[in-house]
């Protein structure tokens, strides 16, 4: 084994070590993303939905003579459908509760202290606060925490006694639950929409992998869509007979099985290609490539179809033939040895998801059972959310900076909705709140997209006003066409969304009976000073995301070591390997990897220097980190098949390795050089001699593997090093 033979550079780093941005690209970066459409997020059912909940209090409210009482539901039942985006069944349900509830209690807080401008701006600044701390707790905290802060300034702007307050609380939350209600009334009538959604996405994100094995650089498969599948499946459908629900989990597996063998023959053809070696053997392992991406492809097309599998001809499978028998001619090959090993699980992998494949497009109260262990034991949800928010409780948190900066501007935005002589002065921190976010680029996208659109939809608004006669029943169906048309375009663009909701709380309120239509001039003066508070808080003390970047990235090479350590420590004692231990694990490192890489992304908008980590460096560790979880991959797929092996060597090798990867990542950590390595090498050849010296069938792949982890963290080190040396000189 040579040293290095899989090192590569970050592809695509900037020739300018990728220090700065300039300010026109920035500027055109958030521009082209302030107006991008993506017709593809068109939600027409979820839309009319939504619509449905908001309307049904407006009627109510119109026929019963008491129009306010339909507004502040139709308040409640608004954001509700907006959060029930988020989760799957029984998390999508807790959302759209916990924004509900957030909802009415902000709306009771905003009624009682809306008319003593010290209260108001107290509240309003408490309010910023914790919702930036909520934030910590995932998107669905979020939303609930958004749209409190918006009910608290919608209602601060009006009178009421507690009593009163309490009974527009109630019909707040009535609404919510009106909508949470309406989300759950479909899920019976719902033939797994989302499971085959997400589990059709994966076996696509599969097929074409294998299509294109990787051959400038070596990749691992899409882990995002198997990310998205575990986490749908971890929820399952209330009515869901557990028949079904295994057959989806069969599913899953093996596709998370599959992926593992696709990128270990991608790993043995790209090491064939680089060094020039048997092209008969890489020209095999692509022709398997082909075969496996139309399996792949007819079962995600199955999927998404709600039907079994075609009866494919049997050549579907026959073609496996040709190409695993020139993998086995030349098998005396230690490369094509554990290629032709890999093929043949994958072949069993593949008949084996075909066949799961058919249970869930028929009825079938009972279905092929699944292999997944059951998940390690995790605290209750209320004591995570309690630990995260109290490890947030610090000023080194970025959600408690971004919690303080909202409480300055909410505390503000309130205090001039009290000093200054306009009617509707509320929108002002309406708008900062739904502008201000924790991260440079969402802010100022946002922001442009958020005063955009809220001036157009004021002036369409007011033009629609003039144009049609402002009857109860006109406004009531333009505040639900308005409504359901935010729904649809919510996914497709901020700005236009933002149209439609400035265009429903116009007329929800002229609805209810506050000239809302005339109220033009004061919308835009309001609009820009709430939009220009965020804008201006943010300039003023940002969270640059170039301080974030290398937290997130020494997690990902944490949670990277947990994953490999616990698949190496299965090769040396595999009578205590825990399947499950090792899948959680690996599903961290997934996650772990799309935060720092949207982390990096962030940054690379950002029109600052960089400090702790340059561009340049956070791709190099990336890529080397893409290369050692490949490794990793491969092991684990190859872990059925081990035979004895040198265990004395690979711990040894293994601990070293554990070391390495902890020293890279506490150098990001301390923003330091890293420490010297272990001999991580001499480790490896140590292995590799003993492997040679008694081969043990698939067990030399071992030697393949951690060669290219030691080379992967050899590289990680080089990359941090030189970028320390670039900045002392």
């Amino acid at each position: 084994m040579t040293a290095g033979r899989f090192a590569s550079g970050p592809a695509g780093a900037p020739e300018n070590n990728g220090c700065v941005r300039t300010a026109p690209a920035v500027v055109t970066r958030i521009f082209r993303e302030s107006t991008r459409f993506d017709r593809s997020g068109l939600e027409f059912a979820f839309g009319a939905r939504c619509a449905i909940g908001v309307a049904l209090p407006l009627v109510a409210g119109l026929l019963t003579d008491h129009p306010l009482y339909g507004v502040s539901a139709a308040i409640g039942a608004l954001p509700v459908g907006f959060a029930s985006r988020q989760g799957v069944y029984r998390s999508r349900a807790a959302a759209a509760l916990m924004t509900a509830a957030g909802v009415a209690v902000s709306a009771f807080v905003g009624a009682i202290c809306g008319g003593t401008a010290w209260a108001a701006v107290l509240v309003a600044a408490l309010w910023g606060f914790a919702y930036g701390i909520v934030a910590s707790l995932g998107p669905s905290a979020t939303a609930a925490g958004v749209n409190s802060v918006v009910a608290l300034a919608i209602f601060g702007q009006f009178r009421y006694s507690p009593g009163e307050a309490a009974i527009q609380a109630a019909l707040v939350f009535a609404g919510g639950l009106l909508q949470t209600l309406l989300l759950v009334s479909v899920w019976p009538f719902e033939r797994f929409t989302r499971e085959r959604t997400v589990l059709a996405a994966a076996y696509r994100a599969l097929a074409a992998y294998a299509a294109q094995f990787p051959e400038a650089k070596l990749r691992a498969p899409d882990a995002a869509t198997l990310a998205k599948s575990s986490e749908t499946l971890a929820d399952p459908q209330p009515f869901a007979s557990r028949g079904e629900i295994a057959a989806f989990e069969a599913l899953l597996s093996e596709a998370e099985r599959m992926r593992a063998s696709l990128a270990t023959l991608a790993s043995d053809r790209y090491a064939l290609v680089t060094m020039h070696a048997a092209p008969e053997v890489a020209s095999a392992i692509e022709r398997i490539g082909t075969c496996a991406h139309d399996v792949l492809a007819e079962i995600a097309g199955a999927l998404e179809e709600a039907r079994a599998p075609a009866c494919a001809s049997e050549t579907m499978w026959t073609s496996f033939d040709a190409p695993i028998a020139t993998l086995d001619a030349a098998r005396s090959d230690a490369t094509a040895n554990r290629a032709l090993g890999d093929a043949e699980a994958l072949l069993g992998q593949l008949r084996s998801a075909w066949r799961a494949a058919t249970t869930p497009a028929g009825d079938a109260e009972s279905g092929p059972r699944t292999d997944r262990t059951p998940r390690t034991p995790r605290p209750p949800p209320v004591l995570e959310a309690l630990a995260t928010i109290r490890a947030n409780l610090s000023f080194r948190s970025e959600f408690a900076q971004h919690g303080v900066r909202l409480a300055v501007v909410l505390g503000l935005a309130t205090l001039a909705s009290h000093v200054l002589p306009m009617h509707r002065a509320y929108w002002i921190a309406l708008t900062a709140a739904l502008v201000l976010r924790n991260d440079f680029h969402s802010t100022f996208s946002r922001g442009f997209a958020r005063i955009a659109g809220t001036l157009a939809g004021a002036v369409v608004a007011s033009l629609v006003a003039f144009v049609v006669r402002p009857y109860p029943e006109t406004l009531l169906m333009l505040a639900v066409a308005f409504a359901f048309a935010g729904y649809v375009v919510f996914n497709v663009n901020y700005a236009a969304y933002t149209v439609t909701v400035t265009g429903f709380v116009v007329f929800l309120l002229a609805f209810g009976g506050l000239p809302e239509h005339v109220a033009l001039i004061d919308r835009v003066e309001e609009t820009l000073i709430g939009g220009a508070l965020a804008l201006g808080a943010y300039a003023l003390w940002p969270t640059w995301e170039r301080t974030l970047a290398p937290e997130r990235l020494a997690d990902m090479l944490e949670k990277q070591r947990r994953f490999a350590s616990l698949v190496l420590r299965a090769y040396i004692d595999p009578e205590r390997a825990d399947a499950a231990l090792i899948r959680d694990a690996q599903r961290d490192s997934w996650l772990a990897r799309s935060s720092a890489e949207a982390s990096v992304d962030r940054m690379l908008a950002e029109p600052v220097r960089p400090r702790a980590v340059t561009v340049r460096a956070a791709l190099g560790i990336l890529a080397a980190s893409r290369r050692f979880g490949i490794a990793a991959l491969g092991l684990q797929a190859r872990l059925p098949r081990a035979h004895d092996i040198p265990r004395e060597k690979l711990a040894v090798l293994t601990e070293e390795l554990e070391a390495g990867l902890g020293i890279v990542s506490d150098a990001l950590r301390r923003h330091a050089d890293p420490e010297p390595l272990p001999h991580l090498r001499d480790a490896q050849i140590a292995l590799a001699k003993r492997l040679d010296a008694s081969p043990g069938g698939d067990d030399t792949s071992l030697a393949a593997d951690t060669d290219l982890m030691v080379d992967s963290v050899n590289t990680m080190a080089h990359v941090l090093h030189r970028a320390r040396e670039s900045e002392r000189t």
